[in-house]
């Protein structure tokens, strides 16, 4: 039973073989995150956050045009009542008025000028942050890319030990049937290759798994006939890095601290905008506007006023267009002491913005030096694990002989098996936390992430 189960798993990779040989698509890393790049929706609603501060770095410009609208207004009342268009009382009025207004603003203060500022650098900031997001969701790819390769190889290896396992029941089998070994001999390698069995199943899911994730990060739709290609990944036989030069040159090109940069010139121009509130304000306002009163009546004869017939409106709007141009003027005395607390304000959000620029250059400092200690102590750990790795083969294919031979039990040749198992996982964990890491210290280095 347990011999057609290891055959079921190996016809599934033959027919998964054969789909990929007959053109299914194997994505590259590039890919995904280039898929990444114009459909994830973090990514995308950054995007939008991105185009409101464009929308309001460009309506900072249009705030410096004038004003301009039409208002009509029309009163009915009874009574005592004011008619303004004959500034006069009556018992009835029918009256209403139409024009246009248009105002600009001459001086604030400064305050327009350095509100376009404040709005460009806050565009510039949130255009910063959308690259970081995508860095981010980067990284997270590679990241999970790695891991199926990882899996994926890590797969093969318990696949190669499950098939010397049943190699060694078979030949086992055949020297008990012979009288050779002892029965326990033959149970022992009948639960080794059992337990072969279940690893990998559990290699296979966790690989399956690993597919899932980064399928997820991409946001397809299915996970059907999802595949990345395998590409080389080696590992070289020195590592050279210097974190401080990385540093200095990710502190020119990562988008996060030229975001914290640009958030810190808007908070400097916020600061001029509230200093700007002290100083006074002057616009200029033109009004273009008539009225009229439908109970109007105006003389026949100028000589004799008595005798009077309807005033056409018409003839009213034209009679009594109004035009009038102003300059106004306003001086802040007291506010209630709220130009100051907006100062005040202010400053406290460009000095939390200096804070802010000074943090992420710190994060951005601990990230390297920790992608380095993690690359250069992954890469010692390879060469020792390298080393390791050679001498369990060289052992597990010592102790194979002997077994074979009779001179050692079932359980002394497991053991070596799985010490020999546990150094190739050991040395392909290894390998692929150090491509991970050299992989981040040339992405701050201002490289594409690629395998």
């Amino acid at each position: 039973m347990r011999c057609f189960r290891f055959l079921f798993l190996g016809l599934i990779d033959m027919l998964l073989t054969m789909s990929f040989l007959n053109g299914q698509r194997l994505w590259t890393l590039e890919e995904c995150i280039a898929y990444a790049y114009q459909n994830n929706l973090t990514i995308k609603r950054q995007m939008l956050q991105t185009e409101i501060a464009r929308n309001n770095y460009q309506q900072s410009y249009f705030d410096l045009l004038p004003d301009f609208g039409a208002g009509a207004s029309h009163n009915i009342g009874k009574g005592r009542v004011a008619d303004y268009t004959s500034f006069s009382y009556s018992n009835e009025v029918n009256a209403g008025s139409m024009g246009l207004r248009s105002n600009v603003v001459l001086f604030s203060g400064f305050q327009k000028i350095n509100t376009i500022r404040a709005q460009k650098y806050a565009f510039l900031s949130a255009r910063e942050q959308l690259e970081h997001t995508r860095n981010s969701v980067a990284l997270a790819i590679a990241s999970a890319y790695l891991q199926i390769l990882f899996d994926r190889e890590y797969y093969e290896i318990t696949k190669s030990q499950a098939e010397l396992s049943k190699l060694q029941l078979d030949r086992t089998r055949k020297l008990y049937e012979v009288g050779n070994v002892a029965r326990g001999s033959l149970l022992e390698m009948e639960a080794s290759y059992a337990a072969e069995l279940v690893s990998v199943t559990n290699a296979r899911n966790k690989l399956d798994l690993s597919y899932l994730s980064l399928a997820q990060m991409l946001d397809l739709d299915t996970v059907k006939n999802f595949a990345v290609a395998i590409p080389e990944v080696a590992v070289p036989d020195s590592f050279h890095e210097n974190p401080d030069s990385i540093f200095m040159l990710a502190v020119e090109n990562m988008p996060e601290i030229k975001s914290a940069r640009y958030a810190l010139e808007k908070a400097k121009s916020q600061l001029s905008i509230a200093q700007g509130s002290r100083l006074p304000q002057l616009s200029l306002t033109a009004d273009y506007y008539t009225q009229y009163n439908v109970n109007a009546e105006r003389p026949i004869d100028p000589n004799n006023p008595t005798i009077t017939e309807k005033y056409p409106i018409r003839d009213q709007l034209n009679d009594k267009l109004y035009k009038q141009l102003s300059i106004n003027l306003s001086i802040p005395i007291f506010t209630r002491y709220q130009i100051q607390t907006n100062v005040s304000n202010a400053k406290i959000g460009q000095l939390d913005a200096e804070y802010m620029l000074r943090q992420t250059m710190l994060d951005l400092r601990k990230e390297i030096e920790q992608a380095y200690a993690d690359a250069l102590a992954s890469f010692e750990s390879y060469q020792s694990r390298k080393e390791a790795l050679i001498s369990q083969e060289e052992n597990f294919k010592y102790v194979q002989q002997k077994y074979e031979v009779g001179l050692i039990s079932a359980i002394d040749y497991n053991i070596a098996k799985n010490n020999y198992l546990k150094a190739q996982s050991d040395l392909l964990q290894a390998k692929y936390q150090f491509v991970f890491n050299t992989k981040v210290l040339d992405f701050y280095k201002g490289k594409p992430l690629s395998l």
